[in-house]
Protein backbone atom coordinates (compact mmCIF):
# COMPACT_ATOMS: atom_id res chain seq x y z
CA UNK A 1 0.00 0.00 0.00
CA UNK A 2 2.81 2.46 1.14
CA UNK A 3 5.62 1.34 -1.61
CA UNK A 4 4.09 4.21 -3.53
CA UNK A 5 4.94 7.04 -0.83
CA UNK A 6 8.63 8.01 -0.66
CA UNK A 7 10.29 9.99 2.30
CA UNK A 8 13.31 12.15 2.07
CA UNK A 9 15.70 13.46 5.19
CA UNK A 10 18.09 16.25 5.02
CA UNK A 11 21.49 15.27 4.72
CA UNK A 12 22.45 16.79 7.86
CA UNK A 13 20.34 14.07 10.14
CA UNK A 14 23.20 11.75 8.99
CA UNK A 15 27.34 11.81 10.97
CA UNK A 16 30.49 11.17 8.51
CA UNK A 17 29.98 7.40 9.24
CA UNK A 18 26.71 7.04 7.76
CA UNK A 19 24.42 6.56 10.60
CA UNK A 20 21.94 8.75 11.88
CA UNK A 21 23.53 11.07 14.31
CA UNK A 22 20.37 11.19 16.92
CA UNK A 23 19.60 8.23 18.96
CA UNK A 24 15.55 6.61 18.88
CA UNK A 25 14.78 9.66 15.76
CA UNK A 26 11.75 7.13 14.94
CA UNK A 27 12.86 6.52 11.38
CA UNK A 28 12.33 2.64 12.56
CA UNK A 29 8.79 3.61 12.40
CA UNK A 30 8.71 4.50 8.75
CA UNK A 31 10.60 0.98 8.22
CA UNK A 32 8.10 -1.19 10.09
CA UNK A 33 4.77 0.86 7.93
CA UNK A 34 7.09 -0.17 4.68
CA UNK A 35 7.66 3.36 3.64
CA UNK A 36 10.92 4.16 1.91
CA UNK A 37 13.19 6.58 2.62
CA UNK A 38 16.37 8.09 1.50
CA UNK A 39 18.97 10.79 2.18
CA UNK A 40 19.31 13.86 0.40
CA UNK A 41 23.08 13.27 -1.76
CA UNK A 42 23.90 16.96 -0.03
CA UNK A 43 23.17 19.32 2.34
CA UNK A 44 21.96 22.54 0.02
CA UNK A 45 20.93 25.96 1.63
CA UNK A 46 18.24 26.82 0.21
CA UNK A 47 16.88 23.08 -1.01
CA UNK A 48 16.83 22.72 -4.73
CA UNK A 49 13.75 21.42 -7.11
CA UNK A 50 15.87 18.42 -7.85
CA UNK A 51 15.70 17.12 -4.41
CA UNK A 52 12.22 17.39 -3.67
CA UNK A 53 10.57 16.40 -7.01
CA UNK A 54 10.44 12.52 -6.41
CA UNK A 55 9.40 12.43 -2.64
CA UNK A 56 6.10 12.98 -0.91
CA UNK A 57 7.63 13.94 2.41
CA UNK A 58 10.50 15.22 3.86
CA UNK A 59 11.74 15.58 7.21
CA UNK A 60 13.90 19.06 7.56
CA UNK A 61 16.01 20.88 10.14
CA UNK A 62 17.31 24.18 9.45
CA UNK A 63 17.26 24.21 5.73
CA UNK A 64 15.62 27.46 3.92
CA UNK A 65 12.74 26.55 1.54
CA UNK A 66 12.54 29.67 -1.17
CA UNK A 67 9.93 30.18 -3.40
CA UNK A 68 12.62 28.64 -6.23
CA UNK A 69 12.43 25.45 -4.07
CA UNK A 70 9.27 24.67 -4.88
CA UNK A 71 9.52 25.31 -8.94
CA UNK A 72 8.22 22.50 -10.83
CA UNK A 73 7.97 20.39 -7.69
CA UNK A 74 3.94 18.43 -7.77
CA UNK A 75 4.61 15.85 -5.69
CA UNK A 76 5.84 17.12 -2.16
CA UNK A 77 2.65 17.74 -0.06
CA UNK A 78 4.70 18.03 3.64
CA UNK A 79 7.89 19.77 4.92
CA UNK A 80 8.00 18.25 8.49
CA UNK A 81 10.38 20.56 10.26
CA UNK A 82 12.18 20.02 13.38
CA UNK A 83 11.54 22.22 15.93
CA UNK A 84 9.23 24.97 16.13
CA UNK A 85 10.88 27.65 14.03
CA UNK A 86 9.51 28.53 10.41
CA UNK A 87 10.80 31.57 9.55
CA UNK A 88 13.56 29.84 6.85
CA UNK A 89 10.51 28.53 4.76
CA UNK A 90 8.58 30.57 2.17
CA UNK A 91 5.25 29.94 3.75
CA UNK A 92 2.79 31.44 0.88
CA UNK A 93 5.35 29.99 -1.36
CA UNK A 94 4.49 26.53 0.39
CA UNK A 95 1.04 26.74 0.17
CA UNK A 96 0.93 28.01 -2.93
CA UNK A 97 2.41 24.42 -4.00
CA UNK A 98 -0.05 22.66 -2.36
CA UNK A 99 2.74 21.79 0.85
CA UNK A 100 1.52 21.68 4.31
CA UNK A 101 4.35 22.19 6.58
CA UNK A 102 4.36 21.13 10.28
CA UNK A 103 6.24 21.70 13.55
CA UNK A 104 6.86 19.62 16.79
CA UNK A 105 5.82 22.26 19.21
CA UNK A 106 4.80 19.21 22.03
CA UNK A 107 8.64 18.12 21.46
CA UNK A 108 10.11 21.19 22.60
CA UNK A 109 7.83 22.75 25.08
CA UNK A 110 10.09 21.05 28.33
CA UNK A 111 13.60 21.18 26.81
CA UNK A 112 13.01 25.12 25.95
CA UNK A 113 11.35 25.58 28.86
CA UNK A 114 13.76 23.85 31.03
CA UNK A 115 16.66 25.98 28.98
CA UNK A 116 15.20 28.75 29.54
CA UNK A 117 15.46 28.61 33.32
CA UNK A 118 18.92 27.30 33.28
CA UNK A 119 19.96 30.37 31.74
CA UNK A 120 17.48 32.64 34.04
CA UNK A 121 19.30 30.93 36.53
CA UNK A 122 22.33 31.13 35.59
CA UNK A 123 21.66 35.22 35.45
CA UNK A 124 20.53 35.06 39.24
CA UNK A 125 23.90 33.77 40.72
CA UNK A 126 26.23 35.20 38.05
CA UNK A 127 27.39 31.93 37.16
CA UNK A 128 30.10 32.95 34.28
CA UNK A 129 31.99 35.36 36.88
CA UNK A 130 32.28 32.66 39.69
CA UNK A 131 33.08 30.11 37.58
CA UNK A 132 36.28 32.47 36.20
CA UNK A 133 37.04 33.10 39.79
CA UNK A 134 37.85 29.91 40.88
CA UNK A 135 40.09 29.78 37.59
CA UNK A 136 42.15 32.78 37.93
CA UNK A 137 42.28 31.94 42.32
CA UNK A 138 40.55 34.98 42.74
CA UNK A 139 38.68 34.00 45.66
CA UNK A 140 38.57 37.23 47.20
CA UNK A 141 36.59 39.28 44.95
CA UNK A 142 33.51 36.71 45.32
CA UNK A 143 31.32 38.92 47.72
CA UNK A 144 31.63 42.05 45.02
CA UNK A 145 29.23 39.57 42.92
CA UNK A 146 26.36 38.76 44.51
CA UNK A 147 23.01 37.28 42.96
CA UNK A 148 19.60 37.52 43.00
CA UNK A 149 17.00 35.20 43.02
CA UNK A 150 13.47 34.66 41.00
CA UNK A 151 11.62 34.67 44.46
CA UNK A 152 9.28 38.15 44.43
CA UNK A 153 10.60 39.60 40.93
CA UNK A 154 8.32 40.29 37.94
CA UNK A 155 9.03 38.11 35.17
CA UNK A 156 7.90 39.15 31.31
CA UNK A 157 6.94 36.76 28.90
CA UNK A 158 6.88 37.71 25.34
CA UNK A 159 4.66 35.09 23.67
CA UNK A 160 2.94 32.34 25.40
CA UNK A 161 2.38 29.73 23.26
CA UNK A 162 3.28 26.27 23.97
CA UNK A 163 6.81 27.06 25.61
CA UNK A 164 5.78 30.27 27.58
CA UNK A 165 2.99 28.30 29.15
CA UNK A 166 5.34 25.87 30.18
CA UNK A 167 7.99 28.45 31.30
CA UNK A 168 5.41 29.77 33.53
CA UNK A 169 4.59 26.45 34.94
CA UNK A 170 8.20 25.91 35.87
CA UNK A 171 8.73 29.18 37.67
CA UNK A 172 5.87 28.38 40.06
CA UNK A 173 8.25 26.65 42.58
CA UNK A 174 10.43 29.91 42.54
CA UNK A 175 7.76 32.20 43.85
CA UNK A 176 8.02 34.81 41.32
CA UNK A 177 6.04 37.91 42.80
CA UNK A 178 4.03 38.39 39.24
CA UNK A 179 4.35 37.10 35.65
CA UNK A 180 3.74 39.35 33.03
CA UNK A 181 2.61 38.42 29.87
CA UNK A 182 2.49 40.18 26.12
CA UNK A 183 0.74 38.18 23.45
CA UNK A 184 -2.20 39.08 21.37
CA UNK A 185 -3.99 35.88 21.48
CA UNK A 186 -3.92 35.15 25.19
CA UNK A 187 -7.30 35.44 26.91
CA UNK A 188 -8.17 37.20 30.01
CA UNK A 189 -10.03 33.80 31.12
CA UNK A 190 -7.00 32.38 29.73
CA UNK A 191 -4.83 34.38 32.03
CA UNK A 192 -6.80 33.86 34.68
CA UNK A 193 -6.23 30.41 34.90
CA UNK A 194 -2.42 30.66 33.99
CA UNK A 195 -2.21 33.02 37.00
CA UNK A 196 -0.74 35.47 34.41
CA UNK A 197 -1.09 39.21 34.17
CA UNK A 198 -1.62 40.41 30.55
CA UNK A 199 -0.15 43.71 30.13
CA UNK A 200 1.17 46.02 26.74
CA UNK A 201 4.43 45.71 25.89
CA UNK A 202 5.89 48.59 27.05
CA UNK A 203 4.50 47.88 30.97
CA UNK A 204 6.07 44.41 30.79
CA UNK A 205 9.55 45.88 29.57
CA UNK A 206 9.10 48.82 32.33
CA UNK A 207 7.70 46.54 35.14
CA UNK A 208 9.88 43.05 34.45
CA UNK A 209 13.03 42.09 36.76
CA UNK A 210 13.34 39.51 33.37
CA UNK A 211 12.18 39.68 30.34
CA UNK A 212 12.23 36.23 28.52
CA UNK A 213 11.02 35.88 24.90
CA UNK A 214 8.98 33.21 23.34
CA UNK A 215 7.25 34.41 20.00
CA UNK A 216 7.87 32.52 16.59
CA UNK A 217 10.01 35.06 14.33
CA UNK A 218 7.46 36.33 11.32
CA UNK A 219 6.94 39.58 9.84
CA UNK A 220 6.05 41.43 12.47
CA UNK A 221 8.08 40.32 15.23
CA UNK A 222 11.14 40.88 13.42
CA UNK A 223 13.06 43.69 15.38
CA UNK A 224 10.13 43.53 18.18
CA UNK A 225 13.07 44.27 20.72
CA UNK A 226 14.49 47.78 19.33
CA UNK A 227 16.84 49.83 21.04
CA UNK A 228 13.92 51.87 22.45
CA UNK A 229 12.64 49.00 24.37
CA UNK A 230 15.60 48.20 25.86
CA UNK A 231 16.61 51.75 27.38
CA UNK A 232 12.88 51.53 29.12
CA UNK A 233 13.89 48.25 30.88
CA UNK A 234 14.80 48.74 34.78
CA UNK A 235 18.70 48.99 35.25
CA UNK A 236 19.15 45.48 36.97
CA UNK A 237 16.83 43.77 34.83
CA UNK A 238 17.80 40.48 32.51
CA UNK A 239 16.64 39.52 29.37
CA UNK A 240 16.84 36.03 27.45
CA UNK A 241 16.09 34.91 24.30
CA UNK A 242 15.67 31.45 23.40
CA UNK A 243 13.37 32.25 20.56
CA UNK A 244 14.94 33.77 17.38
CA UNK A 245 18.26 36.48 17.22
CA UNK A 246 16.51 38.48 14.78
CA UNK A 247 13.61 39.49 17.35
CA UNK A 248 16.09 41.80 19.82
CA UNK A 249 17.85 44.61 17.85
CA UNK A 250 21.58 42.53 18.64
CA UNK A 251 23.47 45.63 18.11
CA UNK A 252 21.19 47.71 20.41
CA UNK A 253 21.28 44.62 23.22
CA UNK A 254 25.47 44.77 22.46
CA UNK A 255 25.24 48.61 24.02
CA UNK A 256 22.64 48.38 26.58
CA UNK A 257 25.56 45.72 27.86
CA UNK A 258 27.78 47.91 27.66
CA UNK A 259 26.51 51.28 28.94
CA UNK A 260 24.48 50.01 31.35
CA UNK A 261 20.89 50.06 30.43
CA UNK A 262 20.26 46.67 31.96
CA UNK A 263 22.55 44.41 34.20
CA UNK A 264 22.78 41.19 31.91
CA UNK A 265 21.36 38.85 29.16
CA UNK A 266 21.28 35.05 27.64
CA UNK A 267 20.82 34.42 24.52
CA UNK A 268 20.72 31.36 22.67
CA UNK A 269 20.25 32.71 19.58
CA UNK A 270 21.84 35.02 16.86
CA UNK A 271 21.08 37.48 14.60
CA UNK A 272 23.72 36.07 12.21
CA UNK A 273 24.82 32.41 12.99
CA UNK A 274 27.04 32.16 13.80
CA UNK A 275 28.71 35.80 14.68
CA UNK A 276 31.67 36.87 13.45
CA UNK A 277 34.35 36.37 15.47
CA UNK A 278 35.01 40.25 16.05
CA UNK A 279 31.36 40.48 16.97
CA UNK A 280 31.77 43.00 20.43
CA UNK A 281 28.72 40.80 22.13
CA UNK A 282 31.40 37.80 22.59
CA UNK A 283 33.55 39.62 24.83
CA UNK A 284 31.04 40.93 27.15
CA UNK A 285 31.10 39.76 30.92
CA UNK A 286 27.50 40.18 31.78
CA UNK A 287 26.15 38.13 28.91
CA UNK A 288 25.55 34.18 28.93
CA UNK A 289 26.47 32.60 25.54
CA UNK A 290 24.80 29.64 24.03
CA UNK A 291 24.67 28.31 20.29
CA UNK A 292 21.41 27.91 19.46
CA UNK A 293 21.37 24.45 21.36
CA UNK A 294 20.65 25.15 24.81
CA UNK A 295 17.49 23.30 24.34
CA UNK A 296 19.25 20.22 22.93
CA UNK A 297 18.87 16.98 24.68
CA UNK A 298 18.87 13.05 23.55
CA UNK A 299 15.23 13.71 24.83
CA UNK A 300 14.47 16.61 22.60
CA UNK A 301 15.59 14.73 19.47
CA UNK A 302 14.41 11.39 20.08
CA UNK A 303 10.54 13.43 20.41
CA UNK A 304 10.92 15.50 17.35
CA UNK A 305 12.15 12.76 15.14
CA UNK A 306 9.20 10.46 15.74
CA UNK A 307 6.69 13.67 16.11
CA UNK A 308 8.01 14.27 12.42
CA UNK A 309 7.33 10.63 11.67
CA UNK A 310 4.01 11.16 12.70
CA UNK A 311 3.00 13.94 10.64
CA UNK A 312 4.94 11.62 7.52
CA UNK A 313 2.45 8.75 8.62
CA UNK A 314 -0.80 10.45 8.97
CA UNK A 315 0.35 11.82 5.11
CA UNK A 316 0.76 8.74 4.25
CA UNK A 317 -2.59 7.67 5.25
CA UNK A 318 -3.92 10.37 3.32
CA UNK A 319 -4.43 11.81 6.61
CA UNK A 320 -3.68 15.93 7.40
CA UNK A 321 -1.02 15.67 10.38
CA UNK A 322 -0.79 18.18 13.68
CA UNK A 323 0.63 21.35 14.10
CA UNK A 324 0.53 22.63 10.08
CA UNK A 325 1.48 26.39 10.90
CA UNK A 326 0.42 26.83 6.78
CA UNK A 327 -3.39 26.19 7.42
CA UNK A 328 -4.57 28.13 4.05
CA UNK A 329 -2.88 25.17 2.25
CA UNK A 330 -5.59 22.97 3.46
CA UNK A 331 -8.44 24.72 2.04
CA UNK A 332 -6.42 24.21 -1.70
CA UNK A 333 -8.00 21.47 -3.81
CA UNK A 334 -4.37 20.82 -5.32
CA UNK A 335 -3.59 19.65 -1.18
CA UNK A 336 -6.84 17.84 -1.26
CA UNK A 337 -6.01 15.83 -5.07
CA UNK A 338 -2.25 14.90 -3.20
CA UNK A 339 -3.87 13.72 -0.44
CA UNK A 340 -6.52 11.63 -2.00
CA UNK A 341 -4.27 10.39 -4.75
CA UNK A 342 -1.99 9.31 -1.32
CA UNK A 343 -4.76 7.30 0.23
CA UNK A 344 -5.62 5.70 -3.13
CA UNK A 345 -2.07 4.15 -3.31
Amino acid sequence: MTNNFHVGLVADLLGPDGQVVFEDFGLDLLDKAGIPRMFLGEDRWPVTPDQLKDIDAIISMGQPYTRESFSGVSRLALIARTGVGFDMIDLDAATEANVMVTITPEATQKPVASATLALMLGLCHQLIIKDKIVRDNDWDVRFDYMGCEIRGRTIGLIGMGMIGREVVRMLKPFEPGSILVNDPVVTEDEADQLGIILVDKETLLRSSNFVTIHCPLTKYTRGLISEEDLRIMQKDSFLINTARGAIVDQKALTRALQEGWIRGAAIDVFSEEPPAKEDPILSLPNIILSPHASAWTKELFRDIGHDCVKAVLAVSRGEEPLHIVNKAVLERPGLQDKLKKICEK
